[in-house]
């Protein structure tokens, strides 16, 4: 008893699990080469996770990522694991979450044996550097970013392994690869072509039934290598999300704005792809709106705040604070609706707009709040003269 006592009652034991060979991860690993670097990265499944590092990260919300960086360069850099996720866990924080299931002993070997085998900050000249990231646990494929910091130099790398066992956001990948094997890109080159085109798209999105469900006030240009560290350093993660429709088909991505400890702002985005191309850039519409009652709102909540700027803003400052925003404007959207006589939609809300939709040009490599450019297009500040939505403009050209 007293023994127990001591050990704060904890009876479970940890043994340190044979030798990690990292080889069947690297089969399958995707890999990315660009300046003389390789990056491979893959997810363990469910059993090579307990077989590795013997106790169940799953069970705590918890899902590594294996690493290896091939440095063939004369450079040392270190690997700033904050970009893979913001929400990394360290490996000591990793053993803590199991103090209640083992002995003091068991945990400082769980301690040690998490810490030998996740990946150093350091990444040598000329050596291979691998182990793991502890990271906030995603559904289907992964984005995983990597940003290598060295002497005057930077570098990014963006992949997107699967994660085995799971397909919530393989569905979106499939329905995104199906929506693109659809339709005929065409390519336009000048803005003033790119505004025409997007001022050309449809304004809202709809239910099943063809009753106006909400303004697509969104566009996003750019690739995913670009736009899914974007949203990902924001806190943004794949999510399921109840159909909206446009283009005849129900969006091709949800996205929701959240944290596995803190209430983020939930934003939800539902997003189209279009056939459109921007020089070569993907480019999206979406349609993005916030639950009636932000984070006080019931998990099952339906119905939207009615200021759906507000969202849109918000997702705009994400953008730039992202650092991979490289370009921003306004075009003509849905048209303005004014507070005193609000828009309702299928399911019952009430919204009011500028009608403006924010349109966000992105790139792969990291960008300072001074260097965004804008499109010489909408102005906010013109559209508040008679303060259609009953809020202060914001200060975005």
């Amino acid at each position: 008893m007293a023994f127990l006592i001591l050990s704060g009652c904890a009876t479970g034991s940890f043994e340190k699990p044979a030798g990690f060979d990292p080889r069947p991860l690297r089969e399958r690993a995707e890999t990315t080469l660009k300046d003389d670097i390789r990056i491979s990265t893959a997810v363990p499944t469910r059993e090579e996770s307990l077989a590795i590092f013997g106790v169940d990260l799953s069970s705590k919300g918890i899902q590594p990522v294996w690493l290896e960086i091939d440095n063939t360069t004369d450079e040392r850099m270190h690997f700033m694991r904050t970009g893979l996720d913001p929400e990394y866990f360290a490996p000591r924080e990793v053993a803590f979450a199991f103090r209640d299931d083992m002995s003091e002993e068991s945990g400082m070997r769980l301690d040690q044996h998490l810490e030998q085998l996740s990946i150093g900050n350091l990444i040598r000249p000329a050596a291979t550097e691998s182990g793991f990231v502890y990271t906030y646990t995603d559904l289907g494929s992964k984005y995983v970013t990597v940003d290598l910091v060295g002497d005057g130099w930077s570098g990014h790398f963006s992949l997107t392994p699967l994660v085995p066992g799971h397909s919530a956001r393989d569905e979106q990948l499939k329905r995104i690869d199906d929506a693109a094997n659809a339709m005929t890109p065409r390519n336009v080159s000048s803005e003033s072509q790119l505004r025409q085109v997007l001022e050309q798209m449809p304004c809202c999105a709809s239910d099943e039934n063809g009753v106006h469900a909400g303004p697509l006030n969104i566009v996003v240009v750019g690739d995913p290598s670009a736009t899914g560290p974007a949203l990902l350093r924001r806190s943004f993660r794949v999510t399921r999300a109840s159909p909206f429709y446009a283009f005849g088909r129900e969006q091709d991505l949800s996205l929701k704005k959240s944290s596995g400890w803190v209430a983020a702002q939930p934003h939800v985005i539902r997003a189209w792809l279009t056939d459109v191309r921007f020089n070569g850039k993907v480019v999206w519409i979406a349609h993005i709106s916030m639950p009636l009652g932000g984070r006080f709102a019931d998990e099952e909540e339906t119905q939207i705040d009615p200021s759906v700027d507000n969202a849109r803003l918000d997702l705009v400052q994400d953008a730039m604070y992202s650092q991979f925003l490289s370009k921003m404007g306004f075009v003509k959207g849905a048209g303005a609706v004014s507070i005193k006589n609000p828009q309702g939609t299928a399911n019952g809300s009430e919204y009011y707009t500028d009608g403006l939709r924010a349109v966000l040009e992105f790139q792969e490599t990291p960008l300072s709040l001074d260097e965004i450019g804008f499109f010489d297009w909408e102005r906010l500040i013109d559209h508040y003269g008679d303060k259609p939505t009953g809020e202060r403009s914001a200060s975005f050209r």
